[in-house]
């Protein structure tokens, strides 16, 4: 049966959407209200979360389009309709690894609206010819202007890692930003969306009066899918999946939530969805990771890289609501920026200590997650190595402890670290993002009475407790795991319990040797 309902994969604007007859999920009450109630607001979502979209509905909006809003919320709530000049501005769809290339992004968007609204000969930088649009756009239209501006931090999110270029794209948008604040007087409303909020940028302190509303509970939906939009808006979506899946609609329902919702931008509240992986899902009628395909993390990986980030302490870290909102130091608050890019959302709250708990919000982030590590921290550029990965991890679950224990001393000896410090970071690292990547529940840095064990490892059929040295021997290893009583916690589990000691050598930057005792 061919499926006649028309997703909008990818497409960002609403008149589209619109006039060409696909579903969409109506978000036009809350643009209503958020419209009338602000001047100027920030908000961050993650990338492929509906941000270009809702900026695309306030421009229509605001462009007076009333008969692509016929049947939608708005259309009961708004009686005016009147057109004012709207100014939008996306800074994605470019690549920011040099300082020109901001400056000739810049200018293109500039360009575009004095070929509308006109340029005088003073106007000569970026800030200058900005505001000259805008205070021209009030005195020929007689209205005051709509600035909208999409993926502002793309600039800053690519240049991250290297801190000169860095500053040098913060000083240019320093001068692009601080003309809102400046042109207030012919502002009508301004918004602004990304993924993340840097501290740094002048905006964010010169517009005391700017709204983030990335966390307030009233927006939490304005952007992504929540689960009574989900249950009202894709009954026939689920019924078609179901039909050609061979899976009753129930489990479609229940496959979905599993995979795609689960984000929380509020506590309490309700969960969201991640738009493009539902769409896309639904258009292709099967369940997979496409909010990973749709494009990598590469400036995490890189700041991982370069920080020497541990991986274990990514699920369960607190963090307060201004530290989640706000990243003055991205390198020093990778949580936040794990947060903000959508790999970590909110799982629960203190109130005594006003601090959120985050984990993974579904399975398609977790899963590709650790996939994506995999790719960036353990080599695999042929056959070979695959069928390896595939063996260790058939080891792993079948408890072949010297087989898998002898993989690993191969893998680590390919890693080549600068100094002895990376190398064990990097060994860590390593095999959490194995274990986990393949469904191991996997700890490191376990607090117990006696110390810390440095890393748990469950199968659903056995349990590996594991501890590292460096230039000492795999038999101190063991009789720490002895004196320190680390297996004592597993005790009372049923499954075999394997006790490993490993050390590392500084001279030779290996795995050196292992001990292994197995207890029942």
């Amino acid at each position: 049966m061919a499926n006649m309902i028309k997703y909008p994969v990818g497409i960002q604007t609403f008149s589209e959407i619109i006039e060409g007859g696909y579903l969409y999920v109506d978000k036009t009450m809350l643009v209503h209200e958020l419209v009338n109630s602000n001047k100027y607001v920030f908000l961050s979502r993650p990338r492929r979360f509906g941000k270009s979209l809702l900026l695309s509905t306030i421009q229509a909006y605001f462009e007076g389009r009333r008969e692509l809003f016929a049947g939608l919320a708005v259309a009961g709530l708004e009686k005016a309709w009147d057109s004012y000049p709207v100014l939008r501005f996306d800074l994605s769809g470019e690549s920011y690894e040099h300082p020109a290339k901001l400056e000739c992004k810049l200018n293109l968007l500039l360009r575009e609206y004095e070929d509308i609204y006109g340029k005088e000969e003073d106007e000569v930088s970026i800030g200058s010819r900005f505001r000259g649009i805008i205070r021209r756009a009030v005195e020929k239209t007689g209205r005051k202007a709509v600035v909208l501006i999409d993926e502002y931090d793309k600039p800053l999110l690519e240049t991250m890692h290297e801190e000169e270029l860095h500053e040098s794209a913060r000083l240019r948008l320093r001068g692009f930003y601080g003309v809102l604040k400046e042109s207030d007087e012919f502002i009508r409303f301004a918004m602004l969306t990304g993924v993340t909020k840097f501290g740094q940028v002048t905006i964010f302190s010169g517009l005391n009066n700017l709204n983030d509303i990335s966390m307030l509970k009233q927006y939490n939906n304005i952007c992504g899918i929540s689960e009574s939009e989900f249950r009202d808006n894709f009954k026939e979506s689920v019924s078609i999946f179901a039909g050609n899946s061979g899976e009753s609609e129930e489990i479609v329902w229940e496959e979905f939530k599993k995979n795609y919702d689960g984000y929380h931008f509020c506590y309490p509240g309700e969960g969201i969805y991640n738009p493009f992986s539902v769409l896309t899902a639904f258009a292709n009628s099967e369940i997979e990771n496409y909010w990973f395909r749709s494009g990598s993390p590469d400036y995490l990986i890189k700041i991982f890289k370069k920080t020497g980030f541990v991986f274990s302490d990514i699920e369960g870290q607190r963090s307060s609501a201004d530290d989640l909102k706000d990243m003055t130091n991205p390198e020093r608050n990778l949580i936040a920026l794990l947060y903000q890019s959508g790999y970590l959302t909110i799982k629960g709250y203190d109130a005594t200590f006003k601090e959120y708990t985050l984990g993974f919000p579904n399975m398609e982030v977790s899963s590709g997650f650790w996939s994506s590590l995999y790719r960036n921290y353990v080599f695999q550029g042929d056959r070979q190595s695959a069928f390896d990965m595939s063996r260790f991890v058939r080891d792993v679950f079948d408890g072949k402890v010297c087989e898998f224990m002898e993989r690993l001393q191969a893998l680590v000896a390919s890693v080549s670290p600068g100094t002895l410090k990376d190398k064990e970071i990097y060994f860590q690292n390593i095999l959490q993002v194995i274990f986990s990547m393949v469904g191991f529940h996997t700890q490191t840095e376990i607090a117990m009475a006696s110390g810390r064990a440095d890393m748990v490892v469950k199968s659903a059929r056995f349990i590996y407790v594991f501890e590292f040295k460096i230039d000492s021997t795999a038999e101190i290893a063991l009789q720490q795991i002895l004196d320190k009583g680390y297996a004592e916690p597993y005790r009372a589990d049923s499954r075999p319990l394997f006790l490993i000691g490993a050390n590392f050598s500084s001279e030779t930057n290996t795995l050196s040797d292992f001990v292994i005792e197995k207890r029942h």
